[in-house]
């Protein structure tokens, strides 16, 4: 009875501890299991961060462009007057500043008072050959009578009817005659040359015209306007300064299309063509998102045009990841959120987007 008694006991002691064993196997098993999903969680999300940034492409080396010109004169003069302060927004057409416009007008002036000179010039010298043409028709005639008496006296001097004092008379006059056809004739050869052919006095004409019309020019060029709508920026001209033709007095934005020059790694723009939609954030508006449209992908690197572009051909050259300009061409701005020339930015661009045949340009710089 003892023994069967200790024997019922020590199984009553081992049922219990193959329970905890089969709990913590559970326990392990679900463990294990629950790592397995967690790292195949991970590996699913890093597969898709992976695949979200190996087809959606970011830079923040990305810059705010638009076109803008320096300001400058066609003439040399001095500032009389601006009409525009700095910063301030124009349109096409609109008065920036006036040169002093008195020695323009001036010009233009004397140059319409010299063509209108010329052209009576022209008149004048025509009259003067019709004038000697008629001279010489006039004296051609008296040359014929003179020699027609002279004729006449030279036959009644040979019978006696007429005395050789009245020959010699006659003779004196037709010998005056032809003089003054010779003269004549000197004189009309003298006014045609003066008067010079069709082409000659047209070519005077046009010249005295050209010079009206340049006069006109630079008068018009005294007064700058603005070449399109845009701002004006870095404005320090005053009345009273003194400007010369070319010089580069401040820089003008225009408003028409702006752009942003994105450089990306070359190991990433392989799938990048344009037309693909691109959506940017300006550094001054924090996380305000503006849309784009790739334009175009440059055909060389951001540092093969710069001053001093690397040499690869030298012994010490280290190979370094260029970055390729990306040109994305900005929404029409948000009058609550304005552009900024030379702004940072940060752009990605959506390289799964289906390109519009329309967008699908060229690539290039």
């Amino acid at each position: 009875m003892a023994e069967n008694s200790a024997v019922a006991q020590e199984s009553s002691h081992q049922a219990p501890s193959g329970k905890h064993r089969n709990i913590n196997r559970r326990k392990e098993i679900t463990i294990l299991l629950a790592a397995l999903a967690l790292g195949f969680v991970l590996l699913v999300a890093v597969y898709a961060v992976w695949n979200y940034d190996r087809h959606h492409p970011t830079t923040d080396d990305a810059v705010l462009k638009a076109n803008f010109i320096w300001v400058s004169t066609q003439v040399d003069g001095q500032i009389s007057s601006v009409s525009v302060k700095p910063n301030e927004f124009v349109h096409t057409g609109q008065t920036l500043f006036q040169i002093d416009p008195r020695p323009f007008q001036e010009r233009l002036t004397k140059a319409q008072k010299q063509l209108i000179l010329v052209r009576q010039q022209n008149v004048a010298n025509v009259a003067t050959v019709k004038a000697a043409e008629a001279q010489i028709t006039e004296q051609q005639a008296a040359l014929k009578t003179a020699e027609q008496y002279a004729q006449r006296y030279k036959k009644m001097e040979k019978s006696g009817a007429a005395s050789k004092l009245g020959e010699i008379t006659y003779e004196n006059s037709l010998v005056t005659a032809r003089a003054k056809l010779l003269e004549l004739q000197s004189d009309l050869t003298k006014a045609v040359a003066e008067l010079g052919a069709d082409d000659v006095q047209q070519a005077r004409v046009q010249m005295a015209e050209a010079t009206v019309t340049l006069a006109q020019l630079e008068l018009d060029w005294a007064t700058v306007t603005a070449p399109a709508d845009g701002t004006v920026t870095g404005l320090t001209l005053r009345a009273g300064d003194y400007v010369q033709a070319g010089q580069q007095l401040f820089p003008f934005i225009e408003s028409a299309e702006w752009w942003v020059q994105a450089n990306f790694k070359e190991t990433s723009i392989k799938n990048i063509r344009p037309g693909q939609p691109a959506t940017i954030k300006i550094d001054i508006y924090g996380g305000k998102k503006f849309h784009g449209i790739v334009d175009s992908v440059s055909t060389g690197s951001a540092a093969a045009f710069s001053l001093l572009p690397p040499q690869n051909t030298t012994g010490n050259w280290v190979k370094v990841t260029q970055r390729i300009p990306v040109r994305i061409r900005l929404s029409q701005p948000d009058p609550d959120f304005p552009y900024r020339y030379g702004a940072s930015a940060e752009a990605a661009i959506d390289t799964e987007a289906n390109v519009p045949t329309s967008d699908a340009r060229t690539t290039g710089p």
